[in-house]
């Protein structure tokens, strides 16, 4: 365990340190220093560990929330279906977003919220199209892939290789984030129907998954405030250390007000 979050620690460093090389400034362009040699070493050496957590990452199957709802075992009586759920986030928001980071995050949270709308017969047409445009913006289809497929494994591994190959790496981290609180969101809000997604293992499994990710956005706020929100919405899971679907539900009914925060929260 210490030496996972070792490595997800040095290697969340480096790829923002990378990352942010590459940005401009919108009034100017600064050259970024040139690296040492043993910068270039270490970023390198860094880069294995990073393929090294990532390898670990793929080994998890983490939610089944969206792929329970279309697998059908998450199934809504015609009198459950009449009440709509007022909780998912509006498809309008995306024509005030500019940062790839915001469109990242919105792509995961339209693709959950749209899985919820079709399930209890609400109209998706909204969903769809906020995606398509967000999907040419970003221009990333292993993101669409990792977005709206059941594999999650197999689609976590696609999107992190592509990510690192386009030199997007925290956007994987951004997107995967967010896709986490919301599926948490929206099982908090119905959990004796959605906790079907879970069993024993995959509860077990979760908790892991979780650790992995809050303590790589934590150190990435340390070493950069653009992540201090994003850490800030990842909190509430840190609660999270079930070992059974009992424990795993007692905890996600207790965290319901702080998941609302953190789901409002992340398309800011």
């Amino acid at each position: 365990m210490k030496k996972i979050t070792s490595i997800l620690a040095a290697a969340m460093c480096i790829v923002l340190a990378v990352s942010c090389g590459q940005k401009k400034s919108a009034e100017a362009q600064e050259v970024a220093p040139e690296k040492t040699q043993a910068e270039i070493y270490a970023e390198q050496e860094i880069m294995v560990h990073l393929d090294s957590l990532a390898s670990e990452l793929v080994k998890i199957n983490p939610i089944g929330i969206v792929g329970s709802v279309k697998d059908g075992k998450v199934v809504l009586s015609d009198k459950e279906k009449q009440v709509k759920p007022d909780y998912l986030t509006d498809p309008a928001v995306v024509k005030d977003m500019q940062t790839l980071s915001q469109k990242y995050r919105a792509i995961a949270v339209m693709c959950i919220d749209k899985e919820i709308a079709g399930l209890y017969d609400m109209p998706t047409d909204s969903y769809t199209a906020a995606l398509v445009k967000l999907y040419a913006d970003v221009n990333d289809p292993a993101l669409k892939n990792f977005s709206e497929g059941v594999e999650i494994k197999e689609n976590l591994k696609a999107f992190y290789e592509e990510s690192k190959e386009a030199d997007r790496l925290p956007l994987f981290w951004e997107a995967v984030s967010a896709a986490l609180v919301e599926q948490m969101y929206i099982a908090g809000k119905n959990s004796d129907k959605f906790i079907v997604a879970f069993d024993d293992q995959s509860a077990t499994d979760f908790t892991w998954y979780v650790t992995l990710l809050t303590l790589g956005v934590e150190d990435l706020a340390k070493v950069n405030p653009e992540y201090a929100a994003l850490n800030e919405t990842l909190k509430p899971l840190t609660k999270i250390d079930a070992i059974n679907v009992e424990m795993f539900k007692k905890q996600l009914d207790g965290m319901n007000e702080e998941l609302a925060v953190s789901h409002d929260s992340l398309l800011r």
